[in-house]
């Protein structure tokens, strides 16, 4: 263990570079994955009977292979976010919320090199402790990097102190070009990061005073007693304003449900560019109304009115302002639903069913939580697993792909957007290509329900583009090693080649 402890590091940093140095995603990133668990399992680190971090340590893998078959940016995104709160849940130990996992790992880290020098130190035999490593960095290190950086920046702002310390920056580019014969920057900054990376999860730690949220009490609310005896009368001051309150919004949002029901879900019509702003407009400020709904319930129900003995009142307007918001997500998602009726498939149209989804079960966790008396931590806990599900199950699907598909079978009906589908990835390029007949009936299409078409790329100079991509990823594929395989380009690759 001590020589694993010792050396790994520096052996991961090495494999960190041989699955990375000029790869792109693919089987390297599943390879990475399981080294680094495999090792901090081994080394005693990982606690496979502690849920979340099971939970993280699937989605990490789970990311990872659909990495493997997709390649795909999204997929990336939700391996880094598991391995991240995964480094947070391993260095604090004791953390409850995925939302905590972050400073912690932020702090892990930063900490990484200090514990690890300090517990080689320790390993070795050495009589130094924690105090004289931190000695030695802050009195003997720090001062040396320091003084380079700041004499270097002195160096390059007058030629007068440059050529004080003798010529220090031509002997600095001088020294640089003889070490670049022998190491590459890239190699250089890829030893840095993996070697980085494993310490952090190796030796990292954090606090529990680091975190975002106070972990502190459970997830059932209890009522305070005081003896103040003004106290029932601001709760009756409070139940009053509440209910105020709630009846208003109520009236309110049911107006707009019933205005939205008639015009949106059942006799819509599209009006030019006013879709457009109903929707990049109308649809987010709705979806920051439904969340500044949820604190307004929140807001009421904090505290003792929970235990308030004519609290049934209120509490019923509360469920049916937030049943109204429910039905009130449902229309901002018709919204969008006709929005890509008509303007296609793009990435903040799928985003936007996705956190419609969280809202849905934000309100659900709210209603549970004012009726059973939860506490915030219990919001808190359930919505960031919701929310990390959802970024996980959103990985299983090549979204450049769909899209490219989607769009390319709507161009005659639904608004085509050659700048935006020039830029989906190499495994859609299959999906993007138009031939010259096709670019006819979909210029015929678009020019007479777009009178703006032409202000966009034209559709001969984007068959261009997707003609000049296809080239390229072709000559390119038969370059990229095993390490970079994917699924998702093997696919396109063949149907390309194959024609």
């Amino acid at each position: 263990m001590k020589k694993f402890f010792i050396f790994f590091p520096f052996a991961f940093a090495l494999i960190f570079i041989y699955l990375f140095k000029g790869q792109q995603a693919g089987i390297n990133v599943l390879i990475f994955n399981l080294i680094l668990l495999g090792a901090i399992y081994w080394a005693g680190r990982l606690n496979i009977n502690n849920r979340i971090q099971l939970l993280l340590v699937s989605g990490s893998v789970i990311s990872a292979f659909m990495v493997l078959i997709h390649g795909s940016s999204m997929a990336m995104a939700a391996d880094i976010f598991s391995l991240i709160l995964l480094l947070g849940f391993i260095a604090a130990g004791d953390i409850g919320l995925l939302l905590n996992g972050f400073p912690a790992a932020l702090f892990a880290t930063a900490s990484g090199p200090y514990y690890y020098i300090a517990e080689t130190a320790r390993l070795t035999n050495q009589k130094s402790n924690g105090r004289k490593v931190l000695r030695f960095l802050l009195v003997v290190l720090a001062p040396i990097v320091f003084l380079m950086i700041f004499t270097t920046i002195y160096a390059t702002a007058s030629p007068y102190f440059n050529k004080l310390t003798g010529g220090l920056l031509e002997r600095l580019e001088k020294f640089m070009e003889a070490l670049l014969l022998y190491i590459s920057p890239i190699d250089f900054w890829l030893f840095v990061a993996g070697f980085l990376i494993f310490i952090a999860f190796l030796s990292g730690k954090s606090h529990t005073l680091l975190v975002f949220l106070n972990e502190k009490g459970g997830m059932q609310l209890f009522r305070k007693r005081t003896r103040y005896s003004g106290r029932m009368t601001n709760l009756k001051t409070e139940y009053r304003s509440g209910v105020v309150m709630l009846v208003l919004l109520n009236i309110v949002i049911a107006t707009m449900n019933v205005l939205d029901i008639y015009n949106v879900w059942f006799n819509f019509e599209w009006n030019g560019d006013y879709l457009k702003q109903f929707v990049h407009e109308g649809t987010w400020l709705l979806i920051f109304s439904i969340i500044i709904s949820i604190f307004i319930v929140l807001y009421y129900f904090r505290a003792n009115l929970n235990f308030y003995p004519k609290r049934k009142l209120l509490l019923n307007l509360a469920l049916l302002w937030l049943a109204q918001n429910a039905l009130l997500a449902i229309s901002v998602g018709i919204r969008n639903m006709w929005y890509i009726h008509h303007f296609n498939l793009a990435y903040k149209r799928i985003g936007v069913y996705a956190f419609l989804l969280l809202t849905l079960f934000g309100i659900a966790t709210v209603i549970i939580k004012i009726r059973q008396r939860k506490t915030h931590r219990y919001l808190f806990h359930y919505n960031s697993l919701a929310a990390y599900t959802i970024l996980i199950c959103l990985s299983f699907f090549n979204w450049d792909k769909i899209i490219a598909s989607f769009n390319a079978d709507r161009s005659e009906k639904g608004f085509f957007h050659p700048e935006f589908m020039v830029t989906l990835n190499s495994s859609a390029l299959p999906e993007l290509m138009v031939t010259t007949r096709k670019i006819e009936r979909i210029e015929a299409a678009q020019t007479h329900k777009f009178d703006y078409y032409h202000e966009y790329m034209s559709l001969y100079y984007y068959k261009e583009r997707i003609e000049q991509r296809q080239r390229d990823f072709i000559n390119g594929y038969s370059r990229i090693s095993w390490l970079g395989w994917n699924y998702a380009d093997y696919q396109a690759y063949h149907q390309l080649t194959d024609k």
